[in-house]
């Protein structure tokens, strides 16, 4: 089997190199919505299953905003006359989730303002997309209202915040949501409601996804896996469905953490960089691969509550190499989703984690291979080493995620050394138990330090001293 590279996948610094990856910086990534350890960039884891289902059709562009409503006829409204209420609205899109889930296209687009060609184009797309996700549930609702009002008037315009609450057979353990924002006008007293713009949301909440941004997403369903795909990887997906297959079976083999892990994964796949980019608002520049959380359905998502995650991968550094390269981008990005649910999200990070995090996903990635037979930067551990020096600290989170792609490799290569000699001095088992417990108190000041403490039943001082020691005499 080929001897794994660095899980540092870099966006600017990923060569093929004798059907490995030689890398150098950032990329297989997790970012959450508004809290890190740093601030976001983008505003801020048996056998193969059967019964795959391979379609391709279209999709849309939809939007958010915090407040529902927005003065009456203003900016220059032509439509006069009658009102919108919130009742009005909630009928409106109970019959837009009735459309959905009767896959009846024409009830669908009946709420769009057949003068808006481009608009009912892009909502075909969307609804043809969206028939093709195997959902648990799906439903549109209005999101909540400044003042919790139950009840408001206005005139012929609103600007609403729409929530798409949906759950993923096999991928999400409870619903969770998307926003959009879009433009509801009626015309005269008794005339119909009609949307006339869907844009983007203030805070996106997972917008825009890839029903949302695909003309013709491709969908293939595995037992732990959903993956979507554009035009630029549908054959792709379609021949690597069994493997990410596979590498979710051997993230979900290793774990010893106990229950509430993810149950699955939604991944999307692109070489379309701009594509990548911009799928689920993420826009980590520097990233081949990234974990997205979503907030929970409802109330719950705005305490919070991140249940489940979305992937995205861009292959184009993938296509062409052996597959076991490819499978630790994939086994990163499902660790980092696979144990999502347990991260304490409500606030901005305690203690400085990132290395934990990241670390964890190194490691779950390539435990299968012995620390001598790993590569970095397309050298081996000691040449690296060498090069750059024995760790006297641990990682900082400014250093993981660091836009410098030789400092965040550094960075990683440090992460996942230490979780190396944790299992190692500690146990496989107590690597899960302290993740755990990191990920469960995150937002407390101490959280690393309570659990090697707690887990470890040592000091971080301590353990640092330990790990520079071990990666000095181990590589």
């Amino acid at each position: 089997m080929a001897r794994p590279t660095v899980v540092a996948w870099a966006v600017c610094a990923v060569l093929a190199v004798g059907g490995s990856l030689t890398v150098g910086g950032v990329a297989a990534a997790k970012v959450r919505e508004g809290f890190s350890g740093l601030e976001a960039d983008a505003g801020s884891k048996a056998g193969p299953g059967s019964g795959t289902v391979a379609l391709t059709l279209p999709a849309s562009a939809p939007g958010e905003q915090d407040s529902l409503p927005v003065p009456v006829n203003a900016g220059g409204a032509d439509k006069t006359g009658g009102s919108i209420t919130k009742a009005d609205l909630d009928a409106f899109l109970a019959a837009h989730t009735a459309a959905l889930k009767g896959k009846n296209r024409a009830g669908f687009l009946a709420a769009v303002d057949p003068q808006h060609a481009d608009l009912v184009k892009k909502q075909g797309q969307l609804y043809d997309n969206l028939q093709k996700i195997p959902f648990t549930t799906a439903a549109y609702a209005v999101n909540a209202m400044d003042g919790g009002e139950s009840t408001f008037i206005q005139g012929a315009r609103a600007t609403v915040t729409v929530a798409f609450d949906h759950q993923i057979s096999g991928v999400d353990s409870a619903p969770v949501e998307e926003r959009y924002k879009w433009t509801v006008e009626r015309t005269g007293a008794n005339g119909a409601l009609e949307v006339t713009a869907v844009e983007a949301p203030n805070r996106r909440h997972g917008y825009p996804a890839p029903w949302d941004s695909v003309a013709g997403l491709t969908v293939l369903t595995r037992s732990h896996v959903v993956v979507m795909a554009d035009d630029t990887s549908a054959a792709f997906a379609k021949s690597r469905a069994d493997a990410l297959e596979s590498d979710a079976e051997y993230d979900f083999g290793h774990w010893t953490g106990g229950s509430g892990t993810a149950p699955g994964f939604a991944v999307f796949l692109t070489s379309d960089r701009k594509a990548y980019e911009g799928v689920y608002d993420q826009g980590r520049q520097e990233s081949v691969g990234v974990t997205v959380p979503l907030p929970a359905a409802g109330e719950a998502g705005d305490s919070g509550t991140y249940p489940s995650s979305r992937i995205a991968v861009d292959t184009s550094q993938y296509k062409n190499l052996d597959p076991a390269d490819a499978d630790i981008v994939f086994k990163h990005e499902m660790a980092h989703a696979m144990i999502e649910p347990f991260e304490d999200l409500s606030g901005r990070s305690g203690q400085e984690h990132l290395w934990v995090i990241e670390g964890f996903a190194e490691w779950e990635s390539q435990r299968m291979y012995a620390t001598s037979r790993l590569l970095y930067d397309g050298d081996t551990l000691h040449a690296y080493m060498t090069k750059h020096g024995a760790p006297k600290a641990l990682p900082t989170d400014e250093q993981v995620y660091s836009s410098d792609s030789d400092t965040s490799g550094l960075g990683y290569f440090y992460s996942h050394m230490a979780m190396r000699y944790m299992a190692d001095k500690y146990s496989p088992e107590k690597v899960d138990q302290f993740v755990l417990s990191v990920y469960k108190n995150a937002t407390k000041s101490g959280c690393v330090d309570d659990a090697m403490k707690n887990v470890l039943g040592t000091t971080t001082d301590q353990f640092t001293q330990g790990y520079a020691a071990w990666v000095r005499s181990s590589v």
